[in-house]
């Protein structure tokens, strides 16, 4: 029984299959909650906000990058800051509201352009700005990808349409239990021997 000796330590098989799947069953519990009855604004986020992390999770541990086999990527902390990072366009909403947002809707921030922005700010940028980009980015894009279903949507085309777009939850849920099987089908799959799959 002998241990791999080079590397980062890594978490076990067990660990690795059922991390994906509580983080599914949280993100599940959490939107029963918050449907349950209408919540003020803060205890709204307090639901919210730890489904969006655990959203981005899932995607990160289905490509290997959360580091369930050794070192986690170094997009990770950025995927996770933009995924909850967005939501301090709230702020603004709530103490002017027009034009930051019409009423009802989530700010204009919460579009596509916002990606889009970050991905030029990547392509223009070197090493560690270019990597903190593209995963603030990718971590919108998640934050994004459960708004969408969540609320009154998102304004996902403005400045081009300030109409939200909006999609059934039980979407979003299907590509969150997809990424929790693929996650957790990578979690089942033997360790590489070079060690390098994460």
């Amino acid at each position: 029984m002998a241990q791999r000796s080079r590397g980062p330590a890594t978490v076990g098989r067990t660990g690795r299959v059922l991390a994906p799947v509580l983080g599914l069953a949280a993100v599940c519990a959490l939107d029963v909650v918050q449907a349950a009855r209408a919540w003020p604004v803060p205890v709204v986020g307090l639901l919210d906000e730890p489904a969006h992390l655990l959203t981005a999770w899932l995607a990160l541990a289905a490509l290997g990058l959360a580091g369930l086999r050794g070192a986690p990527a170094p997009l990770l902390p950025w995927v996770l800051i933009g995924s909850v990072g967005l939501d301090a366009d709230h702020v603004p909403l709530y103490l002017w509201g027009e034009p930051v947002a019409h009423q009802g809707s989530r700010p204009v921030t919460h579009a596509a352009v916002t990606v889009v922005v970050l991905l030029l700010a990547a392509a223009l940028s070197r090493s560690r700005p270019r990597t903190a980009a593209v995963g603030l980015a990718a971590g919108v894009a998640l934050h994004l990808l459960r708004d969408v279903a969540t609320g009154p949507g998102v304004p996902l085309l403005w400045p081009l349409d300030a109409t939200d777009v909006r999609v059934p939850y039980a979407a979003y849920l299907a590509v969150v239990v997809a990424t929790a099987a693929a996650a957790v089908l990578r979690g089942l799959r033997r360790p590489e021997v070079s060690g390098t799959d994460a």
